[in-house]
């Protein structure tokens, strides 16, 4: 069979484009999972103080399911946990009436009815900072409980000189559908990574530490108080600054969120999309994204356009180069996301994995066209 020219620079093109795409994985960079450096006998032999915020909104359920996880740590030190709710909660309050006398770590606070112009979790958050006797604070939801009681621990070893922000990572309950588990950890895989090259700028995982005389000198929220969500993205955009933030990606240190209802996934996309022009670094990250599905979608288009083409024209040379591209796209773009994905411990069949990120791609695109047909007043606190 003779090779002419087209056939050489067709199959250059097609397996020159999977290369690069495949390269253009988000998953291609991995979070680093430092172990400890400490002995089990050493760890925390000056444990620090530390106050537990969990803010809470019509949450009993859950808080009443995954509180005794935290309450049951085995931790040296003194540690509070401080929960703040609405006033009107009875459920809530019924907890805590129940629950403190019987432990003596355990505080609780009630938002004032008037609050109007503020986030009720963003002002639930300040409330419980200020109510905290200690300069470490660790912020989670009532949804997140840890594994073991070994966590508190765990996750303290990182509040160290020179340390003034700390973000774990939060794993989905494994009945929670694996496409969301895959956008999950895709998405933790990204953020925690840029914050491990001092570039943090926001998080998905309700799980993070700083510094209590941090926020108050630099007044908490301001500069986002009008937006009713992303209290977690803000608090890493605006303290997890250069080379001051510690990732422990330990699965000792991870806290575990319980399956999210459709309603509750939904609603995080798009105030996520609400949010994100006041975070200092999505720009660039937005950009890279779209770089990797673009090169994704159009390595994948010309790999299949090729072999449409050369079968009907019997180019059979240019079918199996354009057949090499396509597995070659796939396998290593599989490959990369099995291999950061395994780490967070998420149980999703690699098979599935580079349908997922195609799948991604447009789900994106539909949760876009969500918010621009969505009332910018559900946004925000600000309605007048």
């Amino acid at each position: 069979m003779i090779i002419d020219q087209l056939t050489i620079i067709l199959g250059i093109i097609v397996i020159l484009l999977a290369i690069v795409a495949s390269l253009a994985s988000p998953f291609l960079h991995r979070i680093k999972i430092y172990e400890s450096e400490n002995n089990e006998n050493d760890i925390n032999d000056n444990p620090i103080p530390v106050s537990i915020i969990i803010p809470t909104h019509d949450d009993s359920t859950d808080l009443q399911r995954n509180l005794p996880a935290f309450l049951n740590q085995d931790y040296k030190g003194d540690f509070k946990i401080i929960v703040i709710a609405d006033r009107n909660d009875r459920e809530t309050e019924d907890l805590m009436n129940r629950l403190i006398p019987e432990n003596k770590n355990l505080y609780a606070t009630y938002l004032p009815e008037s609050s109007r112009y503020m986030s009720r979790k963003k002002l639930a958050i300040t409330i419980g900072v200020k109510a905290a006797k200690t300069d470490w604070i660790i912020v989670t939801d009532p949804c997140c409980k840890p594994l073991d009681e070994k966590w508190l621990s765990s996750f303290t070893e990182n509040m160290k000189p020179g340390t003034d922000f700390v973000m774990g990572y939060t794993s989905l309950d494994n009945n929670t559908r694996k496409f969301w588990r895959f956008e999950h950890a895709l998405i933790a895989n990204n953020r925690l990574y840029s914050a491990q090259k001092g570039k943090a700028w926001a998080t998905n995982c309700q799980n993070i530490a700083f510094h209590k005389q941090q926020f108050m000198n630099e007044e908490g929220f301001r500069g986002n108080l009008q937006l009713l969500r992303g209290e977690y993205d803000f608090l890493v955009n605006k303290y997890a600054k250069d080379m001051n933030t510690t990732v422990d990606a330990r699965r000792s240190s991870w806290l575990y969120e319980d399956e999210p209802t459709r309603k509750t996934w939904h609603n995080k996309s798009i105030y996520f999309r609400a949010s994100r022009s006041l975070l200092m670094g999505h720009k660039g990250n937005r950009i890279y994204m779209f770089f990797c599905n673009m090169m994704l979608h159009l390595s994948l288009i010309v790999s299949l356009t090729a072999i449409v083409y050369s079968v009907i024209q019997q180019n059979w040379i240019l079918t199996g180069a354009s057949g090499l591209s396509l597995l070659l796209l796939i396998i290593t773009r599989t490959i990369f996301a099995n291999r950061a994905i395994k780490q967070l411990d998420e149980d999703i069949p690699a098979g599935i994995m580079f349908f997922s990120e195609l799948k991604l791609a447009w789900n994106n695109i539909r949760y876009k066209i969500s918010y621009i047909h969505a009332d910018k007043n559900d946004f925000t606190s600000h309605k007048l």
